[in-house]
């Protein structure tokens, strides 16, 4: 099996003509299905957590997928190609949800989550909170690499029940006017069916004798990811968990 961040941004347009040809056009089309074909029908190639992990949870991604990396440039100008970026894990190939992406959407979050929860918080110790989880800093200053929360990449652990990973899309944006002239855009997405792994090194927290356990986060983390969803399009129903 390739590793699919190799396939995709290395070779992906290798033997691929830049003419505009009718035999030219015809070749590269050929090409680029069968490497989309072998991405579509890719095979699941474990990640193994880290021996420091000690907070995880899995989740199911909803129809209609989850779109991840649309900002990484992958577009030649050439029919048939996935014009939008993914994530992959670059050694084993897999595509992930960059610890950040996940870091940044559960900061995003994460008072309003937290005032819920505990009750006996106010929003300025909240803050505090938010700042210990995500920046690592307390009172004293920034705290040593050994004592702070860590963020690793969300995973796939298990395929949908086809044992896809990867399925197709298409957006249509259009011009001027939203009725006429659509240019549709094809891109890769991590198939709907999809079980995610979540994973992080978690540690209690302390500020003004109000504590906040690993349990506590990865239970207001979760709670986030279920409500508000990760990656791109999620206003629009991507990125959702059952």
């Amino acid at each position: 099996m390739k590793n699919l961040h190799k396939l995709f941004y290395k070779d992906y347009f290798k033997d691929v003509g830049f003419t505009v040809s009718d035999e030219e056009v015809k070749a590269n089309k050929n090409i680029l299905n069968a490497k989309n074909s072998e991405l579509l029908n890719s095979e699941l190639k474990e990640i193994p957590a880290p021996d420091y992990v000690n907070q995880k949870f899995p989740l199911k991604i909803s129809y209609p997928g989850l779109i991840t990396g649309v900002g990484i440039n992958h577009e030649a100008g050439i029919e048939g190609e996935f014009k939008l970026g993914v994530h992959f894990d670059y050694t084993r190939g897999m595509p992930v949800v960059y610890g950040s992406s996940v870091k940044g959407v559960l900061r995003s979050y994460f008072v309003a989550f937290l005032l819920n929860k505990k009750k006996d918080f106010d929003k300025k110790v909240a803050r505090q909170f938010e700042d210990d989880v995500f920046e690592g800093k307390n009172k004293n200053g920034n705290k040593p690499l050994y004592e702070r929360d860590i963020f690793f990449d969300a995973v796939i652990v298990k395929a949908n029940a086809k044992g896809k990973i990867l399925e197709s899309d298409t957006l249509c944006p259009h011009g001027e006017n939203p009725l006429k002239n659509p240019k549709p855009i094809s891109f890769l997405k991590i198939a709907s069916g999809v079980t995610m792994e979540f994973r992080f090194k978690l540690v209690k927290s302390e500020i003004d004798g109000k504590t906040l356990s690993a349990e506590d986060k990865k239970q207001i983390f979760e709670e986030i990811l279920k409500t508000v969803g990760v990656g791109a399009k999620t206003n629009v129903g991507y990125g959702q968990f059952v």
